[in-house]
């Protein structure tokens, strides 16, 4: 797996490159753009329930993670953080 991070230091994206059977797990709606040889999967985070329940309430991150994994191929997806201001 490799990786880079654009567009320091305002507006970062990371993109990150992955060969066959390798994933990555991110947090939920960070995806801007991913290779169609990429899978999706989405779970609930490790924590547990309660933990995963904690982390959402008290920590702002979501109850969701997504693992993205090259099933196809290599491919590359890209990452970015949520926008400061107003939503």
């Amino acid at each position: 797996m490799k990786y880079e991070v654009k567009y320091k230091p305002a507006y970062s994206l990371l993109v990150v490159y992955l060969n066959p059977g390798e994933s990555v797990a991110a947090e939920a709606g960070s995806m801007t753009y991913m290779q169609p040889t990429l899978v999706a999967r989405t779970r609930k985070r490790e924590k547990g329930f309660w933990g995963s329940l904690g982390l959402t309430i008290i920590g702002g991150q979501s109850f969701f993670v997504n693992d993205f994994t090259a099933e196809g191929g290599a491919g590359e997806a890209a990452f970015s953080s949520e926008p400061l201001g107003d939503a």
